[in-house]
């Protein structure tokens, strides 16, 4: 007899969501919903029968069924007729997303600079090289913008470092309006086109390569600008870290699924 369904039931998530991610006829989409809720349902008694707990025996049925990204791709006959397309189409969303989680992280590099500034000090993240010159000109705008400042090199430092706080931060109030945008736009779903993997492994590998570059420079000093300290560029070494690391699970579970498939 097949399984009827309990409260927080995997096998009904997911065919909730195989519901909101097909595209096409109704008719079709009332068709696959009841071969797939029937095989799945067959797949738990089986399950059960063997042994496994009912939890064991859902996941596992869902695992051999297939991802909803495989199902709707397999139904979905704009992705045959449109291939292309349909790639274009995930690879803006994809990049899209990834430019807004981007900006994101420069924002809370800057809360990190306001918090280095405050525990540190303004010359640990704006701190000048001893020697350095500066343009007159220069000099008389850092002044202006910061009159607590007692010379033009003190005024470099401390222009430096609010500048690490504000621009950054208003770099991620626009990311995140873009990531709401995002949220809005793909609310039925992406085509399938690209692999589960794709985002998760762009985003490891460009906040990785970002991280490493930055620590280089916060090591190294290296300058970029008239006035820059170590926290300058250490801020974003420990904001790309974290947002490397935060994509590490979902890369490590899309990639187990495909194993095991």
């Amino acid at each position: 007899m097949v399984g009827v369904s309990t409260p927080g039931d995997p096998i009904e998530d997911y065919l909730d969501l195989l519901y909101a991610r097909l595209r096409i006829t109704p008719r079709q989409a009332r068709r696959i919903l009841a071969e797939a809720e029937d095989h799945l349902r067959e797949a738990v008694d089986e399950g059960l029968a063997a042994g496994l707990t009912e939890r064991e025996a859902q996941e596992q049925a869902i695992s051999s069924f297939g991802s909803v990204r495989a199902v709707v791709r397999a139904h979905d006959t704009r992705l045959r007729r449109l291939p292309t397309i349909a790639v274009v189409c995930d690879l803006a969303m994809s990049a899209w997303k990834l430019l807004s989680i981007g900006l994101l992280a420069v924002g809370a590099s800057g809360l990190v600079a306001g918090v280095m500034n405050a525990v540190f000090g303004y010359r640990f993240v704006g701190g000048t090289p001893r020697g350095t010159s500066f343009p007159a000109a220069a000099c008389q705008g850092w002044l202006a913008n910061n009159p607590a400042a007692h010379s033009c090199a003190q005024a470099a430092v401390m222009e430096t470092s609010a500048d690490a706080v504000s621009l950054r931060v208003a770099a991620g109030v626009i990311g995140l309006a873009l990531l709401a945008g995002y949220h809005l736009s793909r609310r039925g779903g992406t085509s399938g086109a690209l692999p589960e993997a794709f985002v998760p492994t762009v985003a490891v590998s460009l906040f990785g390569a970002g991280a490493a570059g930055l620590a280089w420079l916060a090591v190294t000093r290296a300058v970029v600008g008239p006035a820059s300290g170590p926290g300058f560029y250490l801020s974003g070494v420990i904001v790309a870290l974290a947002a490397a690391g935060a994509f590490v699970p979902q890369l490590r579970r899309t990639l187990l699924r495909h194993a095991r498939g």
